[in-house]
């Protein structure tokens, strides 16, 4: 079967043509179309993408079973700009040997042994025009952790998208009820 370009494309301007003839994509109606897809797209761009974590950490275990801080594994929560994310050296501290006898215990005693870095992927993430300090918020404002991440301290499983939407709508919320700065340039840079 031979296919003419020719006529398809003729078929097709011929059929669009017959639209805008129609008077179906004049003035407030394409407009209104137009804004349509640009909201579907704004949407589908702002969702975020799932985040997968190299094991199966469980905060339950470690922030109430266990009573540890989240300083002990985000070391630079109350120092720095970044709380900072476990790594191997983190993890060895507790898992060079194997605790408890779940099949993830294992995993991570075996992962930690073979040398393999268990890098953990960042889950909230900001814009990067976006100036965010942990220290501001979390030693000086003495902001709980649950603030900004929700109940992450209660998940048994890591979860694959932040639990809070953490933007702008949600930063001046917080600000203006606690009579903070609402300055552009405190947070934007």
């Amino acid at each position: 079967m031979t296919v003419r370009w020719s006529a398809l494309r003729s078929r097709a301007v011929g059929a669009f043509t017959g639209l805008r003839g129609a008077g179906w994509l004049r003035g407030p109606t394409l407009l209104g179309l137009l804004a349509l897809v640009a909201l579907v797209v704004v949407v589908l761009a702002s969702r975020s993408r799932p985040v997968a974590q190299p094991v199966a950490f469980n905060h339950v275990k470690h922030t109430q079973d266990l009573e540890l801080g989240c300083e002990f594994c985000h070391q630079n929560v109350n120092t720095g700009a970044r709380a900072g994310l476990p790594n191997a050296e983190t993890c060895s501290a507790c898992h060079q040997e194997q605790q408890g006898n779940s099949a993830e215990a294992v995993r991570v005693t075996t992962l930690l042994a073979k040398g393999d870095p268990l890098r953990f992927n960042k889950l909230f993430r900001l814009a990067d025009h976006v100036y965010f300090a942990h220290r501001r918020h979390v030693e000086i404002a003495k902001l709980e952790c649950s603030q900004c991440h929700g109940a992450i301290a209660t998940t048994r499983r890591p979860p694959s998208r932040p639990l809070t939407r953490v933007n702008m709508k949600f930063c001046l919320s917080c600000h203006q009820a606690k009579k903070q700065s609402v300055d552009c340039v405190a947070c934007h840079r």
